[in-house]
């Protein structure tokens, strides 16, 4: 999964990036910095999974 526009890292240790990988019906906890304020979009960058549903917005204010 890629976010735009914020930084994370895995729970539990890792370096900071903004894509991680989740395996099928698996999930992953993550540490947001949100020191960006606005709408951003994550999604899978598989193309055709992101077509079928696998892209959300996040949405934020300070």
């Amino acid at each position: 999964m890629h976010l735009h526009g914020l930084i994370f890292a895995v729970t539990g240790g890792g370096a900071r990036k903004d894509t991680t990988i989740v395996t099928p019906r698996q999930t992953v906890t993550v540490d947001l910095e949100a020191d960006n304020p606005g709408q951003w979009m994550t999604h899978c960058h598989n193309i055709y999974h992101a077509a079928a549903g696998m892209m959300i917005n996040l949405a934020y204010r300070t």
